[in-house]
């Protein structure tokens, strides 16, 4: 369906008229496998199409909700497109067809320059997205389309990927222990949310999976088989895969939060494993918040500290001593051995054998 591409209120109301537009489309198009409340989910499809009369406020509170639902993908194009909007609205523009490429790739060197790489990307693919939409979508008063013609600098380029951060395997074990100890600096933490949250973090740490796949093991997700627990995670773009972590890591605290989560009133087999009195699941920001708190505790600090960390930790180690990509890949539900590749950068015994290699071949006078 076409629509106008200047609303009669006004730029501001044209630009989030646009937005509103995009996101609605976007709730219809992204993975929606993990939204358990759909009754919440049709609500804010039909808050979101006010025709640009909300507030930007109100339009970030409703994919903020999406998200914390289970929308995977909107936080790519939010937080991008929601800036943008705070940008053009300052700058003063009176049409939309004002909005020139030179105008978004000022607001990338503004926006972007200490951001990294895989946000600036991120920004740019939302932006592209966003006026692609626009220009397949627009009509304007005399019956023709209006041509942005964006073609972002470097937007085509590909990005030179940065190597993740990771804890080195002393670093893991100083982590561990204060995991065990849980000392937030709360003055009162209750018993059955710390032994949750200690779960949690410690089948990341051990599987090397996503928070969010974590956050959604059902109760009937996880099994044991002899020596193991078994998890069934559903990862991106739904995928299915197993990983297995050795009994006796998780054993004791597996068994007691089964014991204590089995009193929750009203609680069954069919809800997420890991729920609070009230039956909800905890959140991602939520997870890590804690894990960067244990981690400033006793002193180490990354660039990044988040829960990912402990992915990319799980992955360093398992290449190290394994030297099996295919087993990375399989492990973290890598959809190409390539991205797992970049672990082999860390794999410090081959680059000392290239440097043998060399010394022991190339002599100087």
């Amino acid at each position: 369906m076409m629509y106008q591409l200047n609303q009669k209120e006004g730029f501001e109301v044209s630009l989030k008229f646009w937005i509103e537009r995009f996101f609605y489309t976007k709730l219809m198009k992204l993975s929606a496998h993990r939204v358990k409340d759909k009754a919440e989910f049709a609500c804010i499809i039909q808050e979101i199409q006010s025709g640009g009369r909300q507030s930007i406020e109100n339009i970030i509170t409703l994919c903020k909700k999406a998200r914390k639902i289970g929308l995977l993908g909107i936080n790519t194009y939010a937080n991008p497109l929601f800036v943008f909007y705070r940008h053009c609205v300052t700058i003063g523009f009176q049409d939309m067809c004002e909005i020139q490429n030179d105008n978004i790739q000022e607001f990338l060197s503004i926006y972007t320059t200490n951001l990294s790489l895989t946000t600036i990307r991120n920004y740019r693919f939302a932006l592209n997205n966003f006026f692609d939409f626009i220009q397949k979508n627009n009509i304007l008063e005399n019956g023709a389309t209006h041509i942005y013609n964006i073609e972002l600098l470097g937007s085509n380029q590909s990005f030179k990927q940065e190597l993740p951060e990771y804890l080195t395997q002393d670093e893991l074990q100083r982590f561990l222990e204060a995991l065990q100890k849980y000392d937030l600096g709360q003055k009162r933490v209750n018993p059955v949310i710390r032994l949750r949250n200690q779960l949690i973090i410690l089948m990341i740490a051990y599987s090397g999976a996503r928070v969010s796949e974590i956050l959604c093991l059902n109760f009937k997700d996880v099994s044991s088989e002899k020596d193991y627990y078994v998890l069934r995670l559903h990862g991106k773009g739904n995928k299915m895969r197993v990983v297995y972590i050795s009994r006796f890591l998780l054993e004791s605290y597996y068994q007691e939060w089964i014991e204590l989560r089995s009193h929750f009133s009203y609680v069954n087999e069919t809800m997420p494993l890991f729920i609070n009195h009230k039956l909800q699941t905890p959140t991602q920001p939520y997870i890590y918040v804690i894990i960067e708190n244990l981690l400033a505790n006793i002193g180490i600090r990354k660039a990044k500290n988040g829960a990912h960390l402990l992915r990319h930790s799980f992955a360093t180690m398992l290449y190290t001593k394994s030297k099996d990509l295919v087993l990375v890949q399989e492990t973290l539900g890598h959809s190409s051995i390539e991205t797992s590749r970049i672990y082999t950068h860390f794999d410090n015994n081959k680059l000392k054998h290239a440097a043998n290699v060399i010394s022991e071949n190339i002599h100087p006078d």
